[in-house]
């Protein structure tokens, strides 16, 4: 099929470019925009929700861009660079900006489904075996992807005992050991032996197990995943564990989801031995290596199983505490959350509120509660339980999924005044995610002074530029009163990452120098100094000379090649802030000193010769 071009389609579903922005953070969204500008992003492809492209970045193959775009916003994406460090990479938002720019072009085609639901069987077969030929493991996916699928008819617990045929571990086997020498194979000759290939992909093979957990069926799901995990602590090891840090968080999914079966399995005393035997002598070749995460939880929970008759007393409601230790124990606080998510899927839910209850685990009783249809004592128990705004947060999703909006609304809310001190919170207990979910939320459903309330907390927790200007979007005509006291909030604060940007969105030129100093080198961004540089070159011209020529020496003497174009619009900073003055024959000598003083940098001078013009 051809491609066509049909933009007015497509633009009729682009996102906003404030919706963009949200998804990353200030320096991704900066460089993106940097990207998209410049002609980085090519190939922009739409096939129904998916949303590809490629994105040239410092490597030389291309970074490939993967987005599923769902209404006017982003389901998911993905790109093949090693970000991730907090929302999504600069490759990705370019690719979202040129998508959200009506005057680009987007290549439309038809998602895959409809092309292959228009072939026959005998021609699909056709197809699928000459793609082999080429592909071999294509074959060991397709043989993996048969083994573990769940029919249709046994998603529901009930009927799960309907799959009769044990899941064939063989295939799965194989199909780890292929893609983790995928992530193995040597690059090219220049780039030396490095990891590839597509970590979500073995995501994927571990989650293949989900499915048979969810329905109770842990005896097929750990014939999944022991293979995986044998072949992992295999191959892995012995090619790339100090290349390939993203395996690490898998192997700890790896052994919750093992804790998970084992505790489903109907394993005899000899089996469950030796399966922990096993997990062992894995987690000790892993050990050898420095790595911690992995089997800890799955043999503990092999070890103990529900034999304890206090775990039995406290599940038929009989005890008051879970565990009965008052030691701090990470490794039983993990494996009770494993005990509840085998209780669920077991359906044994008045057990799992028992066991909730007993080990303080908050959220996953009130959720229960809320799962069962039994709100007002969901919402009871959170204002007598709940200390810390996530648990709020929790809890008014779930009040949300159940339609309970009113009850959501007024969890949310008592969760805002949970919050402690902005240098007290614990991690994982900030108010912030929280508050910008309620001020969505809220805002949403006409609730335009809880989201205004909540708008104000996220910023006086965060202090981002982003929180700023929600705050603006709800306070209408109080704007002015509020902005005035959010901004004496960000002078009072004695950290706020986007001080600088704030106030140069508010065009408080002043402040902004005042809030910098002389401090070149903390608190602010290269990029928020350069857009500060330029605002202020006439307002404060020799403290713009002063950054400018730090910033720019900083780059030329330390002889980074890479950032001389960064230096040489430092110094036209420079240059215009001498003219402000009118000190044009000092910034000629400037110049002249050094260009003198860099001459044997051949990838410098040309630089500084193109500013004697000005």
């Amino acid at each position: 099929m051809n491609a066509t071009r049909n933009t007015n389609k497509v633009a009729k579903q682009r996102i906003s470019k404030e919706m963009i922005r949200a998804l990353a953070n200030a320096e991704s969204f900066a460089r993106g925009r940097s990207y998209a500008s410049d002609g980085s992003v090519s190939d922009l492809l739409r096939r129904g929700d998916r949303l590809t492209a490629e994105v040239e970045g410092s490597e030389f193959e291309p970074y490939q861009v993967s987005i599923r775009l769902h209404g006017d916003g982003v389901a998911d994406a993905h790109c093949t660079c090693p970000y991730d460090w907090g929302g999504y990479c600069k490759h990705i938002v370019a690719v979202l900006l040129k998508f959200a720019d009506e005057k680009t072009p987007v290549i439309e085609r038809k998602p895959i489904a409809e092309l292959l639901a228009e072939l026959d069987q005998a021609r699909l077969i056709e197809l699928l075996e000459k793609r082999t030929e080429s592909d071999p493991g294509l074959v060991t996916w397709i043989e993996a992807e048969l083994a573990t699928a769940i029919p249709a008819h046994a998603l529901h617990r009930a009927d799960a005992s309907r799959r009769r045929t044990p899941v064939d571990p063989a295939p799965v086997r194989e199909q780890a050991r292929v893609l983790l020498a995928a992530r193995n194979r040597r690059g090219r000759y220049w780039d030396g032996y490095r990891s590839s290939g597509d970590i979500e992909e073995l995501q994927r093979l571990v989650e293949k197990a989900v499915p048979f957990l969810e329905v109770g069926d842990g005896t097929n799901a750990l014939r999944i995943l022991e293979p995986i995990g044998e072949a992992f602590v295999d191959d892995w090891l012995d090619h790339s564990y100090d290349t390939d840090e993203h395996m690490y968080e898998l192997f700890a999914d790896l052994g919750r989801l093992m804790a998970e079966a084992a505790l489903m399995s109907e394993l005899a005393a000899d089996e469950r031995d030796a399966l922990a035997e096993t997990l062992e002598e894995w987690q000790g070749r892993l050990e050898e290596y420095g790595i911690d995460e992995g089997f800890h939880v799955a043999i503990r929970a092999l070890q103990t199983g529900w034999d304890d008759p206090a775990l039995a007393t406290v599940i038929a409601g009989k005890g008051r505490s879970w565990p009965l230790t008052s030691a701090n124990d990470w490794l039983e606080d993990h494996l009770t959350a494993v005990r509840l998510r085998v209780l669920e899927a077991c359906g044994r839910t008045e057990e799992y509120l028992n066991l909730a209850r007993a080990a303080r685990a908050h959220t996953s009783y009130g959720s229960m509660l809320v799962k069962l249809e039994r709100t007002p004592e969901a919402i009871a128990y959170a204002v007598k339980s709940f200390k810390r705004p996530d648990e709020a947060l929790v809890l008014a999703k779930a009040l949300r999924e159940a339609a309970a909006h009113d009850d959501a609304l007024k969890i949310a809310d008592a969760g805002l005044g949970l919050a402690g001190d902005d240098e007290n919170e614990m991690e994982g207990s900030s108010v912030v995610p929280l508050a910008c979910w309620l001020r969505d939320y809220a805002g949403g459903i006409g609730g335009t002074a809880v989201a205004l309330k909540a708008a104000r907390v996220a910023f006086e927790h965060s202090l981002s530029l982003e929180a700023f200007r929600a705050v603006q979007t709800w306070a209408g005509a109080n704007w002015h009163a509020i902005r005035k006291d959010l901004l004496a909030h960000l002078a009072r604060a004695l950290h706020a990452y986007d001080r600088i940007r704030i106030y140069l969105s508010e065009g408080l030129i002043d402040e902004a120098v005042r809030a910098v100093g002389d401090r070149f080198g903390h608190g602010a961004h290269d990029e928020t100094l350069m857009h500060l540089a330029s605002a202020a070159h006439a307002s404060h011209p020799e403290w713009v000379i002063r950054l400018a020529m730090h910033q720019a020496n900083s780059i030329m003497d330390a002889n980074r090649a890479g950032h001389y174009t960064l230096a040489a619009q430092w110094l036209e900073k420079a240059a215009l802030a001498h003219e402000v003055m009118g000190r044009e024959d000092d910034w000629r000598a400037c110049l002249d000193e050094l260009i003198e003083r860099h001459r044997r940098k051949y990838k410098l001078r040309p630089f500084l010769e193109s500013l004697r013009g000005r």
